[in-house]
């Protein structure tokens, strides 16, 4: 299975992963004028993704060979090999079970996304999230190991319905990764409030019958116990490629591979350096529509860098966006959250308030709690990286002892 040009034009274009990336990598180099073949190949969907494209449903890729560009192919499990011209990887991430958390407990759910209704790359964690809710019907103790967006959510559904939760962190505060630990201090107060044990500074590292163990031998007992420890990006595939895949596939500012030639990447398996903050992010995918719309822009800019070769391709810039609801307490953030947040609108002790981020001269980022007529503006302000002296003052600075 060779398909491959040989005047260095592109004439096949190979697609790996059927995932909302993968699929709209493909629909946007229809839409942009590539008219030769386009192969898609997933390991799960068994469906054509659309008229002009060959799919290779069921297929497994065991390895990518970039050694030269006579033998650039793809490594399938069939002993075939696929023959491309330009390549694009989008084979999405899975919910991530360290090591220790995979085997010892009889009712173990780990989950992406919280959410009943998600589609797409989200079909299983949908699937886990219903089975979760049937188990939760039993009123048993549970455990959650991880205290992002989604083991918070998952907390807070629990309490919800009267269920005693310990979520076990293993950083300083729930939600720092995202928020900065000034303010997942804040939204532990939340927790606690509702009845939720929050041990942080605590790390998860095997799991028994009884419930889950922590690294200084304490044992949570839990009769559910839910990991919530983030994505994984599919990309063991990768290995012995040649590509950086720490964390996901590494790319340059136009979705481009680094240290590869015409291979581009998009969705949750990628990080990419984003020009608007100038450093090096992944967008996790929850499910929700923002996020899908991240996806789709991620992966029309990888076909345009695809088609362009090299030449002229515009770098992509995004503006990361996380939504939560716990408690009945609407959280929204957009940006990064670097320095020390400064509350500029309302109160902590009202829970009901606006903090901007900054890295000491440009907005960098904003929290919006119980403030949803807030959010455009200062999504506005990040984007536009406007100064820190027109949003705030110096005393309003949120001290880091909160």
């Amino acid at each position: 299975m060779t398909n491959r040009g040989t005047d260095g034009t592109l004439r096949h274009i190979a697609v790996v992963g059927a995932s909302d990336a993968g699929l709209r990598a493909t629909a946007a180099l229809r839409r942009r004028g590539f008219d030769d073949l386009i192969t898609l190949v997933d390991a799960g969907r068994g469906t054509p993704p659309g008229p002009d494209v060959e799919p290779l449903p069921h297929t497994t890729v065991e390895s990518l060979d970039l050694t030269h560009d006579a033998g650039r192919a793809l490594r399938l499990r069939d002993g075939r090999s696929l023959g491309f011209d330009g390549l694009v990887i989008a084979t999405g991430a899975a919910a991530r079970r360290p090591a220790g958390l995979r085997s010892g407990h009889p009712a173990v759910f780990a989950l992406r996304t919280f959410d009943d209704h998600a589609e797409g790359d989200f079909g299983e964690d949908a699937e886990n999230s219903l089975a979760l809710r049937a188990a939760l019907a039993a009123n048993p103790r549970v455990a959650v190991v991880g205290a992002g967006f989604t083991g918070c959510e998952v907390a807070s559904y629990c309490r919800a319905r009267g269920l005693g939760v310990t979520v076990v962190e293993s950083r300083a505060a729930p939600l720092e990764r995202v928020l900065g630990a000034d303010m997942g201090r804040v939204l532990a107060g939340l927790h606690r409030d509702h009845g939720t044990v929050m041990t942080t500074g605590a790390r998860a590292v095997s799991l028994r019958p009884e419930g889950v163990v922590t690294a200084d031998g304490a044992l949570v007992p839990a009769d559910v116990v839910v990991i919530a420890a983030g994505p994984a990006p599919r990309t063991g595939w990768l290995r012995g490629s040649g590509l950086d895949i720490e964390d996901g596939v590494l790319l340059d500012a136009t979705c481009a591979a680094v240290g590869a030639s015409r291979v581009v990447a998009a969705g949750s398996v990628a990080r990419w350096f984003n020009p608007l903050f100038g450093e090096v992010m992944r967008v996790e995918g929850d499910g929700h529509a923002e996020t899908r719309s991240y996806t789709a822009e991620q992966a029309a800019a990888a076909a345009d860098t695809l088609l362009a070769d090299g030449e002229c391709a515009m770098p992509f810039d995004s503006l990361p966006y996380h939504r939560s609801e716990q408690y009945g307490t609407e959280i929204q953030f957009v940006g990064i959250a670097t320095g020390v947040p400064h509350v500029v609108a309302g109160t902590l002790a009202e829970r009901e308030f606006v903090a901007v981020y900054s890295d000491g001269q440009l907005v960098t980022g904003a929290l919006c709690v119980n403030s949803p007529s807030q959010l455009d503006r200062y999504r506005r302000m990040v984007a536009a990286r406007v100064p820190t002296d027109v949003v705030f003052a110096p005393s309003t600075m949120l001290k880091s002892t909160v």
